[in-house]
């Protein structure tokens, strides 16, 4: 009895060039990656229904989880103002 094969999906950008991804796992790669862009067509192999890789349920929220550096740094900046707000309080009622 053999294992059954992995879905591959069909890519296809706005030029219409078409590519054959061989797994799930490696479309989700692209996808986080950005080598694939929202708007990129995606369909199971054999499937006539086309997909925006940015609609697509298993691709949802990939991008979202990468931490933005910009954002973290914005973050860590505000931590550091506060702390140094709450040092100079604490330090200005003795």
């Amino acid at each position: 009895m053999s294992a059954r094969a992995p879905p591959r999906y069909v890519i296809r950008n706005r030029e219409g060039e078409e590519l054959v991804c061989p797994s799930l796992a490696d479309l989700h790669a692209l996808y986080s990656q950005g080598f694939l862009s929202d708007d990129d067509l995606v369909r199971p192999e054999g499937s006539p229904r086309w997909t925006p890789a940015g609609r697509m349920p298993a691709l949802r929220g990939v991008r979202d989880r990468r931490a933005d550096p910009r954002k973290m740094m914005v973050v860590l900046a505000a931590a550091m103002i506060l702390v140094l707000g709450l040092a100079l309080l604490a330090r200005g009622l003795r």
